[in-house]
């Protein structure tokens, strides 16, 4: 008798997970706010989507293709978005802060004022994308290639920067107050009225140091 009540509610339990997993993938669907966080999304083929101020907390999406969608907004705090594809993805505003997107491709992605603080961009590819008043401190982007993107007024205080690559990029009034900047890639950068790694200000005329 007691084995078989057992048996019941175990049945039970299992039916009540079943109903909130499958409750939670419901509220996690390609769609404005959609409610994703923890959730594991590698490989997920979500291109041109709307997902405007979506939360991805703590979710992994690995390998994940977000090209061309809308995240404006969105939550990717402390997110695995190792490898992931966000070309041409509007990211503006979006909370990335300690997010790891190592190997991500974020060419000519927009993320105007993003916070990216303290995220792991090792070897990420940012050519052309505009960061524009972006919070990069304290933020590893060892080996990232930033070439031609817009960086103007962005905050990449502390941030890891070694053998990083800023050809032709814009830094105009950026602060890159202690900021590593070891065999870093600067011809052509420009550091008009930015905030050298020493604290100085740059001169008007700067393009590949600080004058």
């Amino acid at each position: 008798m007691r084995k078989t009540i057992m048996k019941k509610f175990g049945i039970v339990f299992l039916l009540i997970g079943f109903y909130a997993a499958s409750s939670l993938a419901a509220d996690c669907l390609p769609a404005p706010d959609a409610q994703c966080a923890g959730m594991k999304l590698n490989w997920a083929k979500w291109q041109g989507k709307n997902l405007e101020e979506a939360n991805f907390e703590g979710a992994s999406l690995e390998w994940a293709d977000m090209s061309g969608a809308n995240l404006k907004g969105a939550n990717f705090k402390g997110a695995n978005l190792k490898f992931a594809r966000f070309r041409n993805t509007n990211l503006s505003q979006a909370n990335l802060e300690d997010a790891d997107l190592g190997n991500t491709d974020l060419e000519n992605a927009h993320l105007e004022r993003a916070n990216l603080r303290g995220a792991s961009m090792v070897k990420s590819d940012l050519r052309l994308a505009d960061l524009e008043q972006a919070v990069l401190e304290g933020a590893n982007l060892e080996r990232a290639d930033l070439s031609g993107a817009d960086l103007e007024g962005a905050n990449l205080r502390t941030a890891r920067l070694v053998s990083a690559r800023f050809g032709m990029a814009n830094l105009k009034q950026a602060d890159l107050t202690g900021a590593i900047l070891n065999d870093a890639f600067l011809h052509g950068a420009l550091f008009k009225r930015a905030i050298w790694t020493d604290g100085r200000i740059c001169a008007s005329g700067s393009m590949g140091k600080c004058k």
